[in-house]
């Protein structure tokens, strides 16, 4: 992995940045009834902050070990997204709500299959434990921001579907491919924080 050339942001000028940013579009989703929200969460380390990332199950219906935020599909029983959002954490991981400041909101992305997802940026609370339910994530992990927000760090990848050539920005990691909405909720982020010198 090629280090960042920038200085690594702590979570408090993460958050700073990301508040004083434009808000996202307002809210109207595509796709009403699909409908999920995850979690983009940050957690301060010794290198500045760091991205929370899970690598699915291998035996999943959908997306199997497929790299992905936290989060899920909206249940009937779910207030709002954010709701969603942290249910779908808490089911994963075992991080309770009391733990996690949520930050604001992303706006939404839709994937190949018609599924609107709406982000959240949240902040782990320090010194909070978690721990994987092996039935939903194989394994998670955290990433640096300084490394996600390297634009050399992500490699274009080609893929065939429906006899269509797509492109795709990848970004390499120990447990796989980081790509499709994943990758696209990260480069909005990235813009949204704006130029890091």
């Amino acid at each position: 992995m090629i280090k960042s050339p920038h200085a690594a942001l702590s979570c408090a000028q993460v958050i700073a940045r990301f508040n004083l940013s434009a808000a996202p579009s307002s809210f109207a989703p595509t796709h009403p009834k699909r409908r999920s929200a995850v979690v983009m969460l940050l957690s301060e380390s010794e290198h500045g902050a760091q991205v929370l990332l899970c690598k699915r199950g291998a035996h999943l219906r959908h997306h199997p070990s497929q790299l992905c935020f936290p989060g899920g599909k909206q249940e009937r029983e779910d207030k709002t997204l954010a709701h969603t959002a942290l249910r779908e954490l808490h089911e994963e991981l075992n991080i309770d709500s009391k733990d996690v400041t949520i930050i604001g909101r992303l706006d939404e992305v839709s994937t190949l299959n018609d599924m609107s997802i709406t982000p959240y940026l949240a902040q782990l609370r320090a010194g909070a434990r978690w721990q994987i339910d092996q039935n939903e994530v194989e394994a998670a992990f955290f990433v640096p921001l300084a490394e996600l927000l390297a634009t050399q760090n992500w490699q274009s990848l080609r893929v065939e579907r429906q006899q269509k050539n797509l492109h795709f920005r990848v970004f390499k990691t120990p447990y796989g491919l980081l790509w499709g909405a994943t990758e696209r909720i990260i480069e909005r982020f990235t813009k949204r924080l704006g130029p890091i010198s």
